[in-house]
């Protein structure tokens, strides 16, 4: 439907077919509708757990990003008490109340800026092993008469960043922007295009102005970030964008290279894209793709020792951030 809750004439199969010439998207999962939250946020922690050969019990803080809370089953609403690192900390059974957990709140750039969190409570030696967590259930706040509910995906990714006594690797340098000015309602939550749905907390976006504000900002937050470390977007091995729109990460790409002057710069091998199949998981998406390219499931993309990778994401607020890392 549209805005007006008349429905679209063109038939679905031309809907769909114009939906993957501009996002790129073909695929998208769900959790199963008898589920909260909880489970999938588990499983990928208990996953990060065994990956890093630590004990639960080691962990010093749980940071959980997110958008709106634990999505109840069946469609029931979602909860924000208790917050979801307390529920992730429950689930996990971890003992130690030394062990923190809070939740970060900042639209799709939220786990960069867990992770950048964590980084900081290392460095006051406030912690050594810290859980991130990025998870999604968009299935639950999605309007399914409004065109843009076809982009958005359910997932859950994690990691463990931990202390180290090499003096060299790991975070090296980060940027965030947080306009919230008119930008501030281009993500929104409003009501159904079907005005027979009594439901005023849907996922709504203006995607001209996103489109707008993530090729323009992206760049420059990348930029800052690089700069703070001396680099140009030619030290990077890789990039990995939040994946909302294929298109969209061309633009970013060819918008950074600009900036540095780099007209023959080539981006080939250095963008992997998971939206084709996985559709856009928000604050899950870079984590989840860390995670197949560290096991070999993203085709030829590898990550070798040394190598520079750029985090950037960019959503609702509006935020963008970048986060620079050597492997």
């Amino acid at each position: 439907m549209d805005k007006n809750g008349q429905v679209n004439p063109k038939p679905t199969d031309q809907i769909i077919e114009k939906l993957e010439s501009i996002t790129g998207i073909k695929s998208r999962r769900y959790v199963n509708d008898d589920e909260d939250s909880v489970p999938l946020m588990t499983k990928a922690s208990l996953h990060a757990i065994q990956d890093a050969g630590l004990d639960k019990e080691e962990i010093d803080g749980i940071i959980v990003s997110h958008n709106a809370g634990n999505m109840l089953p069946g469609g029931k609403g979602y909860h924000t008490i208790p917050n979801m690192a307390a529920l992730l900390k429950n689930s996990l059974a971890i003992k130690n109340f030394n062990c923190f957990a809070y939740d970060v709140l900042f639209g799709c750039p939220g786990w960069i800026q867990g992770m950048v969190s964590a980084h900081q409570a290392i460095q006051l030696k406030d912690a050594r092993n810290v859980l991130v967590v990025g998870i999604e259930v968009a299935s639950r706040f999605v309007d399914v008469y409004d065109l843009d509910s076809m982009i958005l995906a359910d997932g859950c990714g994690a990691a463990i960043v931990s202390a180290s006594n090499e003096m060299s690797g790991g975070v090296i340098s980060y940027a965030t922007y947080s306009h919230a000015q008119e930008d501030v309602s281009c993500i929104y939550q409003s009501s159904s295009y079907n005005k027979e749905i009594d439901n005023f907390s849907l996922f709504k976006m203006n995607g001209r102005e996103v489109y707008k504000y993530a090729t323009i900002w992206l760049p420059r937050v990348i930029k800052e970030a690089l700069d703070k470390a001396s680099l140009t977007a030619s030290d990077v091995s890789m990039f990995l964008f939040h994946q909302a729109n294929g298109k969209m990460l061309h633009a970013i790409a060819n918008n950074l290279a600009e900036m540095y002057n780099l007209k023959n710069l080539s981006f080939d091998g250095k963008i992997p894209t998971t939206i084709e199949f996985t559709g856009n998981t928000s604050v899950a998406t870079i984590p989840n793709m860390l995670s197949m390219i560290r096991k070999g499931e993203l085709g030829e993309f590898k990550i070798r020792e040394g190598d520079i990778v750029v985090f950037a994401s960019v959503g609702a607020g509006m935020h963008c951030n970048a986060m620079v890392y050597q492997f």
